[in-house]
């Protein structure tokens, strides 16, 4: 509800002084954050049993015994992370009502002033009473502008704490249907704070959950840095990527070691990675089938902003990036960007501000969110098979309201402003893509203007 930036202060004190209070979202906070405390020795206890399986029983179903015994595992700290997650952002909408709270006007102070001008109204029988009126009103119009500031605030950071949630995600019914390897986005530059940690691994975990749904994946383990972008002395994205591809294939080849297909997963920088390991696999000789291995990725700037930009083999100094070329595979590839991401979808008509600025905003809005994306919401932008016989499919996940909206929104703009606005701004937005305006002039791909 956000009409409260247009009710009287008679209606938003009241609001927030005639609730329960702050009082049930502590006693949730506490509950969750029990919770996250109780399931990490859960996840031990169920490790130290199964892991002695391997001793006296092995072979093919041994081994998917164990795999599906670290889903389980894996879940687990999942569910631990999100209930320390949620236990957090509780405590933080709980923190916003205490400070709206205190900031908003007392009930008994609005109604005081209100019988006050019924009272001056009522003898103001020759006009003496004017400017007492005029001087109760202006207190009303203060009682009424720190109320609305009072509940935009809550209303910001209310909405801030419920968007980092993370959705949960089910424990597999049964023994899963094959293997997913996720490879992990650009790491923050510094993991020291327990919070960003465990919102990083949370990601990690969830990474095309809704494409794959059911199956907890692996997660490869590798520096996600790229250069002076990710802090002093971490590797360059190029140290990055071939660290990345060479713990990625581990990982392919042991996971298709059981029998069990795969599929590889990727955010960002992972699904670069994931372009390093398809390129390797295209001459290794002990690649796997092409029935066994299909991979994913999720908001790749390589094939968006990088391939804008530069030609194949340019480098960037200071985050040590050189632009590979897309991979020419034996497997199946699936694609999938959100439209207007800056990283992924920036416009190929960068001359068009408007388009630019839009697409920068959309970075925190749409670039991560994309590995959480509904396939319900995609629709397809292309399909193409290559020589060696993978598929390539090509999938966008449009957005409704422009990025550059996204921050009125938040604050909590009425919807009419906001559509009003979107519906003027889109075509003026859509004139920096060709693939929305092909008439509209020459374009950049690769660094060369088309």
């Amino acid at each position: 509800m956000t009409d409260f930036l247009v009710a009287p202060p008679e209606v938003n004190s009241l609001r927030l002084h005639s609730g329960a209070g702050a009082g049930s979202m502590l006693a949730a906070a506490t509950a969750w954050d029990g919770l996250a405390a109780e399931l990490p020795s859960a996840a031990s206890s169920f490790a130290s049993v199964t892991s002695n399986l391997s001793g006296w029983w092995r072979g093919a179903s041994s081994a998917s015994m164990r795999g599906l015994a670290a889903a389980y595992v894996s879940w687990l700290h999942l569910a631990a992370i999100h209930a320390k997650q949620a236990a957090a952002q509780a405590t933080a909408v709980a923190a916003a009502f205490d400070a709206a709270f205190a900031a908003t006007v007392h009930p008994a102070v609005v109604a005081a002033n209100r019988a006050r001008l019924r009272s001056l109204a009522g003898a103001n029988v020759f006009g003496q009473n004017a400017s007492a009126i005029a001087a109760v009103e202006a207190e009303y119009e203060q009682m009424w502008a720190q109320d609305v500031a009072a509940m935009v605030g809550y209303h910001a950071e209310a909405s801030v704490a419920v968007g980092q949630l993370m959705p949960w995600q089910q424990v597999a019914a049964g023994s899963p249907s094959g293997i997913v390897i996720a490879v992990p986005g650009a790491a923050p530059g510094r993991l020291t704070g327990a919070e960003t940690s465990w919102q990083y691994a949370a990601l990690n975990g969830m990474i095309g959950k809704n494409w794959l749904p059911g199956i907890t994946p692996r997660v490869v383990n590798y520096p996600a840095a790229a250069g002076l972008i990710s802090g002093l002395f971490k590797p360059t994205a190029n140290e990055s990527f071939a660290i990345g591809q060479r713990a990625l294939n581990t990982a392919i080849l042991d996971a298709v070691s059981s029998g069990q297909s795969v599929v590889v997963t990727g955010l960002s920088e992972g699904a670069i990675v994931i372009d390093r390991e398809e390129a390797y696999l295209a001459h290794a000789p002990n690649a796997p089938s092409p029935s066994m291995l299909t991979f994913v990725e999720f908001a790749n700037p390589e094939r968006g902003l990088a391939e804008t930009f530069l030609r194949v083999g340019m480098h960037i100094g200071g985050v040590g990036y050189t632009l590979g070329a897309a991979p020419v595979s034996q497997y199946n590839t699936t694609v999938v960007y959100t439209q207007y991401d800056g990283w992924a979808d920036f416009p190929d008509r960068p001359w068009h501000l408007l388009a630019d600025v839009n697409a920068l905003a959309g970075v925190p809005y749409l670039h991560t969110p994309t590995a959480f994306a509904s396939p319900a919401d995609a629709v397809e932008v292309s399909s193409v098979t290559n020589a060696l016989g993978g598929t390539t499919t090509t999938y966008m996940i449009p957005t409704t309201t422009l990025p550059l909206l996204m921050p009125l929104e938040q604050l909590g703009v009425p919807a009419p402003i906001i559509n009003g606005l979107n519906n003027f701004l889109t075509p003026i937005v859509n004139q920096g893509y060709s693939q929305y305006d092909p008439n509209g002039g020459p374009y950049l791909s690769r660094g060369v203007l088309w």
